[in-house]
């Protein structure tokens, strides 16, 4: 307990002090200007980086002067979060080019989306805690701001706001989060008018808890997980301080299980499980994480160094930063005095989620493998059913590749011809040429896992094929040896031609009929026992989340037709440590 407590106290000196010292950095610095020409390259190219750098840009100077003047007395940065506020209330709009519409809608620029909201967030709860030290010019032009672009608009217009209200994705959370702890900083003076709110609000959140799996998972990815819940506890707690406890959103046990669901995601390694959008360098949010752990006795803290840093969050989302210290101050209070503890429970080596059908196994290298059933239907879906992923280490040495860079064609008709997101940028059977089809009724027919690290899929439904009568894909994992088999069966009316495709982005030889893949600090090998040549290596480029182009590695070839077996083809796949 102490070198926990003391771990903590390490990650809250380091957060604060990287908030300093970006303060000085930034102090006799202007915010960048986020103009025209960049705000319409969107509309032109589908580009979304280049003007989002410079609006998380200037998100960051208010997470920092908001933040420091809240948690360090304040005098010494008033004058700079004046400036920045009234530079934020001065934007044109606070939605993102990729939100609105300016082709078809005359008032583009009063649109609640995720980042309109949470800049209403942001500045009314710095009014709220710091008002006290700001003019009253400012507090009034950030009241004017934050009712005009955001909480009138919401609460004049006819349920649902589209398109968020109600749904059960991050947007739910995130959107009805800000817009609550928005209106509970800056409404108690209008008591009917702030209830009539909240009432609208808590309706909505049940459809976003419904979006997770019964087992808790976020389909969306774990670094979704983060985003809204954190916005969703944000509210949470806010909330019930405001209505004296009566009013408990994470009172259901459907919270319990989504709360665990983060650590489920780490490797022992701290790489992360990176189905959908999700990432294999995933860090998660401290005061979140405490917040939950506080609550929850079965929350576990992943290791401190996987926690995310002040600067690791691109979007310098106020709620989330204010609260990675405010959240961890509050957790360290309670572990006062308990010097001695039962040491937190180590995760188990073998994880079934059988309503996400996701299988995942650790190893005893600290890597381990994950497998996956599903449709290709799911929220920030890729097709991907029947996907594996297996890492020695931290070495991901057969990858998910996760979320590519966000632009207008990766939300369009073109999604799917991006590799992160097809058939082809994952490690799944190619048949006939083609990959999986898109959509919710293109998905496994039955996941079954035996909880020891075997697995058996069926998923001819997502290839859409009417000439496959079955598509059978069995794992094995041994957790001791760390030695991954798989085997798929094909069956089929007429013969139809089966390509095996593994994704990695070390880059693979091919030696004695077998492939070798080596990572930083460890290497495995790959066996194909009816496999006698053949192998395929097609280096393919991805832009990755932040929008870097990086090497992918295909490993393909064709599986046979087994002799005097019309439609069969059968495959085995060993994957061991080198």
């Amino acid at each position: 307990m102490t070198d926990r407590k003391e771990e903590l106290k390490g990650f809250l000196a380091q957060y604060l002090d990287c908030m300093k010292k970006n303060a000085a950095e930034m102090m006799d610095k202007p915010m960048p200007e986020a103009d025209e020409e960049l705000f319409a390259l969107f509309e032109k190219t589908g580009n979304r980086l280049r003007y989002e750098d410079v609006y998380f840009c200037r998100r960051k100077y208010l997470a920092v002067f908001g933040c420091l003047s809240i948690l360090d007395g304040g005098e010494a940065y008033t004058g700079k979060l004046e400036e920045v506020l009234k530079g934020i209330c001065g934007e044109e709009c606070w939605a993102l080019p990729a939100h609105v519409h300016r082709d078809a809608d005359p008032d583009w620029r009063i649109c609640v989306d995720l980042f309109a909201a949470e800049t209403a967030q942001a500045l009314a709860e710095i009014v709220s805690l710091a008002g006290d030290r700001l003019s009253e010019d400012v507090k009034r032009l950030v009241r004017e701001n934050v009712f005009r672009r955001v909480l009138d608009p919401f609460q004049k217009s006819t349920p649902p706001y589209l398109p968020w209200e109600g749904v059960d994705y991050n947007w739910s959370a995130v959107c009805a989060g800000s817009i609550g702890c928005a209106g509970i900083c800056l409404m108690q003076e209008e008591p009917e008018r702030l209830n009539a709110l909240l009432k609208r609000l808590a309706a909505s959140l049940p459809n976003y808890l419904e979006g997770f799996s019964g087992d808790g998972a976020c389909m969306e990815g774990l670094d979704y997980f983060t985003y809204g819940f954190g916005y969703y506890a944000g509210f949470a707690d806010m909330l019930y301080r405001y209505t004296d406890g009566r009013t408990d959103l994470l009172s259901q046990e459907a919270c319990h299980r989504i709360a665990l669901f983060q650590q489920k995601c780490y490797f022992p390694s701290g790489r992360t499980l990176s189905f959908s959008d999700g990432s294999t360098g995933s860090c998660y949010q401290m005061g979140l994480t405490c917040f939950l752990a506080g609550r929850y006795p079965d929350m576990v803290i992943p290791p401190v160094e996987c926690a995310r840093s002040f600067e690791g969050d691109s979007c310098f989302r106020f709620m989330h930063n204010l609260r990675d210290v405010l959240w961890t101050e509050g957790y360290l209070k309670t572990l006062e005095g308990k010097e001695q503890s039962s040491p937190e429970a180590a995760a188990p080596k073998v994880m079934v989620l059988a309503d996400a059908q996701w299988n995942i196994a650790h190893g005893k290298s600290g890597g381990g493998m994950a497998c996956k059933g599903g449709h290709n239907g799911e929220p920030h879906n890729h097709n991907d059913v029947g996907s594996f992923l297996y890492l020695l280490g931290g070495d991901m040495l057969l990858t998910d590749l996760g979320a590519g860079e966000y632009t207008k064609q990766y939300f369009g008709p073109q999604r799917y011809d991006i590799l992160c997101n097809s058939s082809f940028g994952h490690s799944v059977p190619i048949l006939d040429g083609n990959g999986q089809k898109t959509g919710a009724e293109y998905g496994c027919g039955s996941f079954a896992a035996d909880g020891r690290g075997g697995c058996e899929i069926h998923f001819a439904g997502a290839y859409g094929d009417s000439r496959v009568r079955d598509l059978k894909r069995s794992f094995s994992y041994d957790p001791d040896t760390e030695v991954l088999e798989i085997t798929d069966e094909l069956e089929a009316e007429t013969d139809v031609p089966m390509r095996e495709n593994l994704v990695t982005q070390f880059v693979p030889a091919i030696r004695d009929n077998r492939v070798w893949i080596q990572g930083e600090t460890y290497a495995c090998v790959v066996e194909t026992g009816e496999q006698t040549g053949g192998f395929v290596i097609e280096e393919k480029k991805h832009s990755s989340h932040k929008g870097v182009l990086e090497s992918v590695y295909c490993i393909s070839w064709e599986v046979p037709a087994q002799e005097g077996q019309t439609g069969r083809r059968k495959c085995r796949i060993c994957v061991k440590p080198a």
